[in-house]
């Protein structure tokens, strides 16, 4: 009976070949290359969602405090749309709240105005922005103001900036100083950070109240019985 062929043994010193060392680095180049990719998209959509949702809370923001402009409107307050133009040029839409207080978080305008604008901006797009004035200003500091004046930004990026005032019949595009009280306002316009949607609100004033008549005495209460 022969014996089995014993197995080969190997050798300990032998090592890995050039070849094999160079499919191992490609394959981990691979992997590495694959992880990288993988971890930059998700790292991109990231970024693209914190993006999307801080442009909605800014959005939502702009929105509120302008409701709430509109909502707590006083009885001797005046509103008015004026068109005025840029250094460029451009036509640039200011709404103007005379009279007011607490208007987009200022306590007080101290007889002044409150302006807000849809301003230029070097990209080409606009950003809605606040301007505190004071009262008794001339053309030439207002003017000043204009371009110089401390503007707040409240909601950049947007585009074709159309304001509408129902006066009880139809929606106009303009309300001159004076023109009184409007019952609805209406806001339109393109918001470049959410694929360029079209933005469409409308907000509501709400109507002064009449003066309640002061009540007459009635005649039960002339033969009211006297004390003794």
């Amino acid at each position: 009976m022969k014996n089995p062929p014993s197995l080969a043994k190997s050798d300990p010193s032998a090592g890995f070949t050039l070849f094999e060392v160079i499919m191992a680095l490609m394959i981990l180049g691979l992997l590495s290359g694959a992880v990288y990719s993988i971890s930059l998209a998700a790292l991109e959509t990231s970024k693209s969602v914190i993006s999307e949702q801080s442009s909605a809370r800014r959005l939502e923001a702009f929105l509120r405090i302008t409701r709430e402009a509109f909502l707590n409107l006083p009885a001797d307050a005046n509103l008015s749309l004026r068109i005025s133009k840029s250094s460029a040029g451009a036509p640039v839409p200011e709404l103007i709240f005379a009279e007011t207080s607490g208007t987009f978080g200022v306590p007080s305008l101290g007889g002044g105005s409150l302006i807000l604008a849809a301003r230029p901006r070097a990209d080409g797009s606009r950003a809605f922005s606040i301007l505190r004035v004071q009262a008794g200003l001339g053309t030439d500091e207002m003017e000043r103001l204009n371009t110089k004046g401390d503007w707040i930004s409240l909601l950049p990026e947007v585009t074709r900036v159309t304001w509408f005032f129902f006066n009880g019949n139809e929606w106009v595009e303009e309300w001159p100083e004076g023109a009184g009280r409007p019952q609805l306002v209406r806001l339109q316009f393109t918001y470049n950070p959410m694929a360029a949607s079209l933005i469409d609100v409308q907000f509501w004033i709400p109507p002064l109240a009449p003066p309640q008549p002061m009540p007459t005495p009635t005649s039960g209460a002339n033969n009211a019985p006297k004390l003794p």
